[in-house]
């Protein structure tokens, strides 16, 4: 036993003495695509870093207050005698003519905290489209009663005074409501327009600033579908659900029906990706710039012409036909830019009838959740969070109904 010992540790010390040193910085050609880092505030809601941990106790409450504070801030209306009739809070509640703001994500460094919130204006888009129907209306009926008018004046040229008196007072009614209602639509317009602005958003900086005794910067993001974050159209959902007439899968349909997924061949985007040797990595054993300049006869011209050729004569080939093509390239070098998927799951008392029946669950899907350049193409990719996929965007939004309350969740991918 101890002979076979000895051999053992003689083979060991062998293999050191014959096996040279190997510098650090050497890189064998098996370099896939770069990993895909996200941003620091996707890792957590709220990213700080302190040495007394104490001061780290109280911001799980702080964030729950600048969240109900943001959400105040773009529900703002005016006193409603001044612009409008006077609502019922229950209409109020369940209205979705609003800006929906998603949780603030937070980036804190030394002297100042950035939020970045993204923002479905869907108030903006009612109101413009109100007041192109009130024009619209408006128009029609002046012509309809110029139409009658001329008419009336055509066969009763005696009582053309009448007539004439009789049609500028009809002009003047009909002026005086639309541009009540027109003046109280612009009113309404011009405060959500000043909401993100800093003639109002200076206001909820400084509330904000109280909490965490640094600046507050402000980086709101505008989407143009609901389904683009998860927190959106959860909200949404759980608003409409709150209503027991209202059906539940063909709201879920609703939105899972704007969803647009781009077109792709599955078993192309599925297959596993070989190692590519036009990477720079694969194409010198060291990535020291002056070894490579010294392979390449110390011009940095050849070398990068070298590299990137086909790139550079594409991008002169097409100048006259595309301005657009460096924006393409840098455009199609980012990941998770297109959909993947969407999931939506309902669950709780949503009975039609006022009684303790069971809990409904509800599923309904469009796409899928896996990341393909880990599930799929064998590509690694940084998880969030020890397990959370870089690619996805989950959360849950709870609300009552009378017989109970229920909650529903969302999930987004990319790709």
């Amino acid at each position: 036993m101890m002979n076979s010992k000895n051999k053992f540790i003689n083979l060991f010390y062998k293999y050191i003495k014959n096996n040279k040193t190997i510098p650090s910085n050497i890189k064998i050609s098996t370099v896939g695509d770069t990993k895909y880092f996200p941003p620091v505030s996707k890792e957590w809601k709220n990213s700080i870093y302190v040495f007394n941990l104490n001061k780290l106790k109280n911001f799980p409450m702080y964030d729950i207050n600048i969240n109900y504070l943001i959400k105040a801030f773009f529900n703002i209306k005016f006193n409603p005698r001044f612009i409008y009739k006077k609502k019922s809070y229950r209409f109020k509640s369940r209205s979705l003519n609003r800006i929906f703001a998603s949780k603030a994500e937070i980036k804190h460094t030394n002297n100042k905290a950035i939020l970045t919130v993204y923002v479905y204006n869907r108030e903006k888009r009612c109101l413009l489209r109100k007041i192109r129907t009130l024009k619209k209306f408006f128009f029609k009926k002046v012509k309809l009663l110029i139409f009658k008018n001329k008419k009336q004046l055509g066969f009763n040229k005696s009582k053309d005074y009448i007539n004439n008196a009789i049609y500028n007072k009809a002009i003047k009614v009909l002026l005086s409501k639309n541009l009540k209602l027109l003046r109280k639509y612009k009113l309404r317009l011009s405060l959500n327009k000043y909401k993100f602005e800093e003639k109002l958003l200076y206001k909820l900086k400084n509330f904000i600033a109280r909490y965490y005794n640094k600046k507050v910067e402000f980086n709101i993001v505008n989407l143009k579908s609901i389904v683009f974050h998860s927190d959106i159209f959860t909200k949404i959902l759980s608003k409409k659900l709150s209503n027991k007439k209202i059906h539940i899968i063909n709201q879920m349909d609703y939105i899972l029906n704007r969803v647009v997924l781009p077109k792709a061949n599955k078993f192309i985007e599925r297959s596993l990706v070989k190692n590519k040797l036009n990477y720079l990595e694969n194409k010198y054993k060291y990535l020291n710039i002056s070894y490579i300049l010294n392979n390449n006869d110390n011009n940095l011209s050849e070398l990068l012409n070298k590299l990137y050729y086909n790139i550079i004569t594409n991008y002169y080939n097409n100048l006259n036909k595309d301005y657009l093509k460096v924006y393409e390239i840098i455009f199609n070098s980012i990941n998770y830019k297109n959909f993947g998927g969407i999931r939506i799951e309902v669950k709780g008392r949503l009975t039609k009838r006022y009684r303790a029946d069971r809990s409904v669950f509800k599923v309904r899907w469009k796409g899928g959740l896996r990341n393909i350049y880990s599930s799929y193409q064998g590509l690694s990719s940084v998880n969030m969070r020890g397990f959370v996929e870089p690619s996805l965007n989950y959360s849950i939004f709870t609300s009552r109904r009378r017989i109970g309350a229920f909650a529903v969740k969302g999930w987004v991918t990319g790709k």
